[in-house]
């Protein structure tokens, strides 16, 4: 059964794919942001609040998009998201689109 994105979660979902295909690892939303602040911003997504970004990754891991896990950044604890296969050959489907 395919899942229904909306255009945010695809983008978003694209984005990290890309950066797993380039670095074999996942991300936290902070790293997400730094990394992808001007791509983000193309797509009028702010990048000042953290909550935007984190809610769409989110929601993609409650799809079973991406896996979560808690690991340490800067002192605290955050969620890393790495996408799964499901989601990397819904990524390259609509890149080839």
């Amino acid at each position: 059964m395919e899942k229904k994105l909306t255009t945010k979660q695809l983008f978003i979902g694209g984005l990290l794919v890309k950066y797993y295909n380039e670095n074999e690892k996942g991300l936290n939303v902070y790293e997400f942001i730094k990394t992808y602040d001007n791509e983000l911003k193309s797509q009028n997504i702010d990048t000042l609040k953290i909550n935007s970004v984190n809610a769409t990754l989110a929601s993609l891991a409650s799809k079973e998009l991406v896996t979560k896990t808690k690991v340490a950044y800067n002192d605290k604890m955050v969620t890393l998201y790495t996408p799964n296969q499901e989601l990397v050959d819904l990524s390259n489907k609509v890149e080839n689109e």
